[in-house]
């Protein structure tokens, strides 16, 4: 029993290995043919068939074997790191004894950091979710444009909230805004997750989720020593 243990691990490493190379390769292919014009359009178009009906784009993405919808999931999330970028440049502090080789260090690896958080989120939650699917079991770029599509309302309230940096009494506004985006985006998180598993009780279901999310805060926490907070 403990070698057919073991040869289950094994081949679970193995699986995970050939999903990682084969997410690398998509998002690399993504990267190098993006059209901008028509991409945007795309983009713009999937963001309100979410806005029309949520549940079922999630379901669709969740289900669907060609992931057709990654190459949009991938431009998001780099959206969401351009849009944290610029907002770490606009509230960065300056070199109170001027320029300084170690300052420049200093901002740059914060730059690196703060672009590292959406992906490491992702990349975490997408990888908990994968491990612990064991009867359902859907490829790693499919968990991945999943937990990206439930995460466009916090990457609209990320966007939202650079109207911070025209004056500072819009967080009046945009705070609650976010708040409200990032209940939505829990919501929806579960939504995806649980249809992932192809559960349908949540009273069977409501148990896992926990446990994937306490998981994803306790990879969170032990990250965030690192100085990169995922989002």
């Amino acid at each position: 029993m403990e070698e057919n243990k073991n040869e289950e691990q094994n081949v679970n490493t193995e699986e995970l290995k050939r999903q990682t190379v084969d997410t690398v390769n998509q998002v690399k292919e993504t990267i190098k043919n993006v059209d901008f014009k028509n991409d945007a359009k795309e983009a713009t178009g999937f963001v309100s068939a979410m806005f029309k009906d949520p549940f079922e784009n999630i379901r669709q993405i969740a289900n669907d074997s060609t992931n057709k919808h990654f190459k949009t999931a991938i431009l998001f999330v780099l959206l969401w790191m351009i849009v944290l970028v610029i907002d770490r440049i606009f509230g960065m502090y300056y070199a109170p004894n001027g320029f300084s080789v170690s300052f420049a260090f200093k901002q740059i690896l914060s730059f690196i950091k703060v672009a590292l958080g959406p992906v490491i989120g992702v990349i975490v939650l997408s990888g908990i979710i994968y491990f612990m699917n064991k009867e359902n079991k859907k490829s790693l770029i499919t968990n991945i444009t999943a937990v990206v599509t439930a995460k466009i309302p916090v990457i609209i309230a990320t966007i939202i909230s650079l109207l911070t940096i025209i004056d500072s009494k819009v967080s009046l506004i945009t705070t609650p805004i976010s708040s409200l985006c990032y209940v939505i985006s829990i919501v929806l998180t579960y939504f995806a997750t649980k249809t992932l598993f192809g559960e349908e009780q949540n009273s069977n279901f409501l148990k896992k989720f926990v446990i994937i999310e306490a998981i994803y805060y306790a990879v969170y926490v032990i990250v965030s020593l690192l100085g990169i907070y995922m989002k």
